[in-house]
């Protein structure tokens, strides 16, 4: 599905999102999807935008949530890069992370419903070829996978991701 514009925007730019819903279930009792947005051109917030303008705000949004966000939960909003992708005139610059929406991460995440596989779209995402700008030299070849993580790597992601906390200083 691909999201185009932003109803109500002053001086309006182009903005085309590419949306996949990745999994339908619940987040704190609540009904919520996982989804895996692609923006392909437009301005800063327009993944928030075009979920909001769509009915389906990103859980946690505070600025363009609307009335029904609760501020205690969750923790933070539910929007991460996951896979980002810069390509430069000297070398593509890629970097994947985990998935940090897993009921082991957060207990307020339910999965119900597995729609699409995350890692056959991020796969297809590294394997797709990129489209230089007009007058760019091509990007080099992309890198070779990495390998798998460990189990002490995962141990360790983890354990910090348990120690973080998102209080203010002071």
């Amino acid at each position: 599905m691909c999201i185009e514009g932003t109803p109500g925007c002053e001086n309006p730019k182009p903005s085309v999102t590419e949306l996949v819903v990745l999994e339908h279930g619940l987040y704190a009792g609540d009904p919520v999807s996982k989804v895996l947005l692609q923006p392909l051109t437009g301005r800063t917030h327009q993944l928030r935008v075009h979920c909001n303008a769509l009915g389906h705000p990103v859980v946690g949004d505070l600025t363009y949530g609307g009335a029904g966000v609760r501020e205690e939960q969750p923790f933070r909003m539910m929007l991460h890069a996951l896979y980002l992708r810069v390509p430069t005139p000297a070398e593509c610059v890629e970097a994947c992370t985990p998935d940090p929406f897993l009921p082991a991460l957060d207990a307020c995440w339910s999965p119900q419903t597995l729609v699409h596989s995350l890692d056959q779209l991020i796969q297809a995402l590294r394997d797709a070829p990129h489209l230089p700008d007009p007058g760019t030299p091509p990007p080099l070849p992309p890198l070779p996978p990495r390998p798998p993580e460990t189990e002490a790597q995962r141990a360790s992601c983890l354990q910090w991701l348990a120690e973080w906390t998102l209080e203010p200083d002071g």
